[in-house]
């Protein structure tokens, strides 16, 4: 025993033992620590922290605005207030539940919403216990139910009965409900998580209190809620199997999505679909950013004060959801620019793909994943310059994810400010006058009896082949007449099924099939049109139709006087059009038309899919950028060319002439014709270069490309060859230079007829694809494979009327810092500069102001009495022999001071009346100012004023 007390004495005065003794002691108080910390005062710790973690926010920059040549804003950014969800902050509803079941019941109920619950107990009395299997399954399952539901010990034996009156009265189900009520109440008590409750509640509310709201679930908001994939399978079924669906699930519709969505994020069954909807859409917004802590997801913007109140008053209850400022973007003159303008909207995986790798001076990635981007126009050709610098903000957060204080920030840098060279006043005349012109047009083609006339018959036609009236919406509708014709046509067709891939054309082509038998009248085709929503008529209108007290074709011309029916929407001929309009003496772009459009702003801010679809699924292709994108034979236009170069290469002379003989036969079969021959006959007789401008002799011009090449001299080629320097010293050979896509010219030459011909027929012979005389005297005319856009027309028409000085075109005028400094100014361009005869130029500038001011000029009429004189040119150019040829309008004005050149183009619009002329003539009355009533400034208006 002594041995061991001196062997401890020993170890005690060992350094090492001391150590030990030291580190176990120092062990002990910390664990003792511990205990006191996690243990003891745990919960009290835990309530008591405020704040621990700091977290760098980005502040997104405003951005830069766009405006016209003269300052008018095209292009804004507007505060609004917006309803956001924090998803990072802890959401605990634990002591507002029953309130909040409370209210959301109350207003199911008050909706009609049948009560629905998935208690396992038996609707009626007496009450049972709907588990299933063999009775000791069933006990297993009654007992694991009831301690899921936490039943005290001594109602575990409890009947269904009276387990039913136990969860009444333990979720306090309200006495005045009905006992279905009151099941369908304990069921949202017990299955509701707490976010699913809050999104619930606001669904009800935002909509409610009358708000649009705001998420990116490819869903329409209306019954039966389209898929909003312009039928495209493969974007369909990535995109739901990005929520997790696979198998039979990637096939489901509409509604088999939405009830899935509804599992997915385990909202209750028995809601209402609407209410499913936009909760749904809350919750799929909430997923999107489930990897971004601390960022915001926007449920409604532009909310009204009501909105506003409510979610400030509920603070309390719903600390994750928060009223915030947002910049929202707007364009006020909407459809007169959205081809320009284009529109921005949460960045795809391709944006991304082209964002990702830019950085700051910092090295930081500029753009992420959720960032808002410019799609098409100028908003995508200078998202860089429009975005702006981002601000940052360090923020301090509590244990519950809510913001405490801001560390410190650094304040956003607004984007570049935009301006263009459009005139915007000049661009909505021209717009809003090519409407009228054609809305003029339609009536008169419904009301007369020419051969251009059409029945209201042909135009409910036209209307269902361009899904005006829509087999798609019909095939879906829930009641009216279109559910009525639908269900017809099911009855005649019993092998038909909405998913095969030909159904829209089988019940397309029935309606089209009745219209000609008579079996879907005009008044069920304008019914059906109603109901679509593209014609708009009030519910006594509607009667009065039914009841035959109005004509369909009546109150179709109704509607198309009061501007309430487009000319786009009765989608006859013609109904589209172009207007381009440029500065003489440099390349600016005063105005861009493209008619019909859209409007831009429902793809901003909440981006309107069902909207966008429609857009795409137009027949009248409302999305395309018409003067950069629709090519067509230049037709007579063209002429000018044919006769500079004739002039200039001394293939004739100021003062020769040639006789019209109706039929050219010099450059071999099939015989090119004039015209006027063609049309009854006749001979335009003897004319020189002015002369044929003004008559536009198709003769005269096939004389003089002979002339500058022909078989007979062995010169074909030099004669195409010498026709396409000149065309190319008009830029008809290259693009305009414009900024904004644009489709290149296609110019007749030997190498552009064998592609062509070679694309339709890839066997085709050498003598197939040569060049002959027949090409050259018809590429003379601007037919043969002669292709152009308004906007490449008029950059020739501008060439012509300067001289012959080639700039390239531009729509942007200069970019501007947010301090107002200049950041980019463009300087014209001169792209060639061929020097021409005066005495030709003239020549030809006096056959253009013949065609509008001469005896025998084509635009005589048109332009009698107009106080400006016009240097003009008509051309038409057949596509389709069963329609109207193309008509196009060229001209310059001033004649004596040329200021601008205008194109003016109306897709099978000949025999339509004068709208090009009429369009003409408002651009250059409101450029000029003709129409201007000076303000009388004097004193005493000054004083009165």
């Amino acid at each position: 025993m002594r041995h061991y007390i001196e062997h401890f004495f020993e170890l005690c005065r060992s350094r090492i033992f001391v150590m030990l003794c030291a580190i176990c002691l120092l062990f002990f108080i910390l664990l003792l620590r511990l205990f006191s910390l996690q243990i003891i005062h745990g919960e009290e710790y835990d309530k008591s922290i405020t704040a621990s973690v700091s977290k760098t926010i980005n502040v997104p920059a405003p951005r830069g605005n766009i405006y016209d040549r003269y300052g008018i804003p095209l292009a804004t950014n507007t505060v609004a207030y917006s309803v956001q969800i924090d998803d990072s902050i802890t959401l605990d509803l634990t002591n507002y539940k029953e309130n909040l079941f409370l209210q959301l019941t109350q207003a199911l109920w008050e909706q009609g919403a049948t009560p629905y619950d998935t208690l396992p107990i038996s609707a009626t009395a007496p009450y049972s216990f709907t588990f299933e299997g063999s009775q000791r399954e069933m006990n297993k399952a009654e007992k694991s139910w009831k301690e899921s539901l936490h039943f005290p010990d001594n109602m575990m034996d409890a009947s269904a009965g009276e387990s039913l009156e136990y969860l009444f009265q333990k979720y306090h189900a309200p006495a005045a409900y009905t006992s279905a009520q009151k099941r369908a109440y304990v069921s949202y008590s017990i299955s509701l998580s707490h976010k699913n409750l809050m999104a619930l509640t606001l669904a009800l509310k935002l909509t409610g209190f009358g708000e649009t709201m705001s998420d990116e679930l490819p869903l329409a908001r209306d019954y039966p809620y389209l898929l909003q994939f312009n039928d495209s399978q493969t974007r369909e079924e990535s995109w739901k199997e990005s929520v997790g669906m696979k198998g039979e699930e990637l096939g489901y519709d509409s509604l088999e999505t939405l009830d899935y969505l509804r599992d997915f994020f385990g909202l209750p069954e028995g809601l209402p679909t609407d209410v499913v909807r936009n909760t749904v859409g809350i919750r799929y917004s909430l997923y999107l950013q489930r990897y971004q802590q601390y960022k915001s997801v926007t449920v409604a913007t532009n909310i009204s004060e009501k909105t506003l109140a409510y979610v400030e008053e509920n603070q309390d209850i719903f600390p994750n959801v928060l009223v915030d400022t947002v910049s929202l973007r707007e364009y006020p003159q909407g459809e007169y620019f959205s081809h320009i303008l284009g529109y921005i909207r949460q960045m795809t995986e391709a944006d991304y793909a082209l964002y990702k790798d830019d950085v700051d001076m910092d090295g930081n990635p500029i753009y992420s994943q959720t960032d808002i981007v410019g799609q098409t126009g100028i908003e995508k050709l200078h998202e860089r310059q429009l975005n702006g610098t981002d601000g940052k903000v360090s923020i301090e957060v509590d244990n519950q994810g809510r913001r405490i204080s801001v560390i410190d920030s650094t304040e956003p840098i607004s984007g570049k400010d935009i301006f263009l060279t459009l005139d915007s006043k000049l661009q909505k005349i021209a717009y809003d006058t090519l409407e009228a012109e054609l809305r003029k047009s339609i009536i008169k083609h419904l009301t007369t009896y020419t051969k251009n006339s059409v029945s209201i018959t042909e135009m409910y036609t036209a209307m269902i082949k361009a899904n005006h009236i829509s087999a798609s919406k019909l095939m879906k509708a829930t009641g009216g007449v279109q559910k009525e014709i639908f269900d017809e046509f099911l009855a005649d067709n019993l092998d038909f099924s909405k998913d095969d891939e030909d159904a829209v054309l089988r019940v397309q082509t029935y309606l089209l099939d009745g219209l000609t038998r008579g079996t879907f009248t005009s008044k069920e085709a304008l019914l059906v049109a109603i109901e679509q929503g593209t014609v708009r008529a009030t519910d006594e209108e509607k009667a009065d139709l039914q009841n035959g007290r109005i004509a369909p074709l009546t109150m179709v011309l109704n509607k198309l006087n009061s501007g309430e029916l487009s000319p786009a929407d009765t989608s006859l001929d013609p109904c589209t059009g172009s207007v381009f309009v440029t500065k003489v003496g440099s390349g600016e772009v005063l105005a861009s038309v493209s008619y019909p459009s859209y409007d831009n702003n429902e793809l901003v801010n909440t981006f309107n899919n069902a909207y966008y679809n429609a857009l795409l699924q137009d027949g009248n292709t409302p999305l395309v950028n018409r003067p950069l994108k629709q090519k067509k034979a230049p037709g007579s236009t063209f002429k000018m060319v044919t006769a500079l170069a004739g002039l200039e290469t001394g293939a004739i002379s100021t003062t020769t002439h040639i006789r019209d003989q109706g039929i050219f036969t010099e450059a071999g079969k099939p015989y090119a014709r004039c015209w006027l021959y063609s049309n009854n006959g006749g001979s335009h007789g003897i004319l020189d270069v002015a002369s044929a401008l003004e008559v536009s002799c198709n003769y005269f011009f096939y004389e003089v490309a002979f002339r500058m090449g022909n078989a007979k001299a062995g010169t074909t080629e030099e004669g195409i060859t010498t026709l396409n320097e000149y065309m190319a010293a008009f830029g008809l050979n290259t693009l305009t230079g414009l900024e904004l896509d644009e489709y290149a010219p296609t110019m007749a030459s030997p190498y552009y007829k064998e592609r062509i011909v070679k694309t339709f027929n890839p066997d085709a012979t050498t003598s197939q694809t040569r060049w002959t005389d027949g090409d050259t005297i018809r590429a003379a005319i601007g037919q043969s494979v002669n292709s152009y856009t308004p906007a490449q027309i008029t950059k020739y028409i501008s060439t012509l009327a300067n001289g012959g000085t080639l700039y390239r075109l531009h729509m942007i005028s200069h970019l501007q810092n947010p301090d107002g400094s200049l950041y980019y100014r463009v300087d014209e361009t001169v792209e060639n500069v061929q020097v021409f005869h005066e005495e030709n130029l003239q020549k030809v500038y006096q056959g253009m102001y013949q065609v509008s001011a001469g005896d025998r000029g084509t635009l005589r009429t048109s332009f009698a009495d107009f106080p400006v004189k016009i240097a003009s040119k008509s051309g038409t150019a057949e596509e389709d022999k069963t329609r109207s040829s193309h008509t196009w309008l060229v001209c310059f004005a001033p004649y004596d001071d040329p200021q601008i050149a205008i194109t003016v183009m109306i897709p099978f619009g000949e025999g339509s009346g004068t709208p090009a002329p009429e369009v003409a003539k408002a651009i250059i009355t409101e450029y000029l100012g003709l129409d201007y009533t000076p303000e009388n400034t004097n004193l005493q208006t000054v004083l009165t004023q």
